[in-house]
């Protein structure tokens, strides 16, 4: 059965802050919508997630360090010289119906976001339009509710903005 998590890993660059995204991992005979599904020993996963290239907030599905940081907790042994990016997950309860159809209602809504930002990107702010703002929006459009967001988005390390919303629009 398809489950998501709210993420956390710690930044790429600096190990005091961390990087959110959505991680949904798959069942035996369950797969994505449109994204690549990573496979390590037998977890299947994607990840959903906003980043921030050239000053703006742009949705990235899997992007590289977001899957190394879950396949060194699927596979430990894969941790490479000091790399170690600390994640953290929060299971994330589907509002209504089965972890399956919420992961493709997550997944499209996303994608909306990268459609609806493309002429007209977002401008990421550190502290309140960022990776952790990203997923609580995507989150809040999916109508989970915000007790379950607020919980979910408490992670080790220096977090801006994982109660912060952004347009609701963009991911619609």
């Amino acid at each position: 059965m398809a489950k998501v998590y709210w993420t956390a890993r710690d930044l790429s660059s600096f190990f005091m802050g961390n990087h959110q995204f959505i991680l949904i991992t798959f069942g035996a005979n369950e797969s994505s919508v449109k994204t690549k599904v990573n496979d390590e020993n037998g977890t299947k996963f994607i990840i959903l997630a906003g980043h921030q290239p050239q000053g703006n907030l742009i949705f990235l599905p899997n992007e590289p360090d977001d899957v190394k940081s879950v396949r060194e907790v699927i596979t430990p042994s894969s941790r490479g010289g000091w790399s170690d990016f600390d994640l953290e997950r929060h299971s994330i309860k589907p509002p209504t119906g089965a972890g399956l159809s919420f992961a493709n209602k997550l997944e499209e809504l996303a994608y909306k976001y990268e459609s609806n930002t493309k002429d007209n990107p977002v401008d990421y702010d550190l502290w309140d339009r960022n990776c952790a703002t990203w997923v609580n929006t995507l989150l809040k459009v999916a109508n989970v509710p915000e007790s379950d967001r607020k919980k979910g988005g408490e992670f080790n390390g220096i977090d801006w903005g994982e109660e912060d919303l952004l347009d609701e629009n963009l991911f619609k």
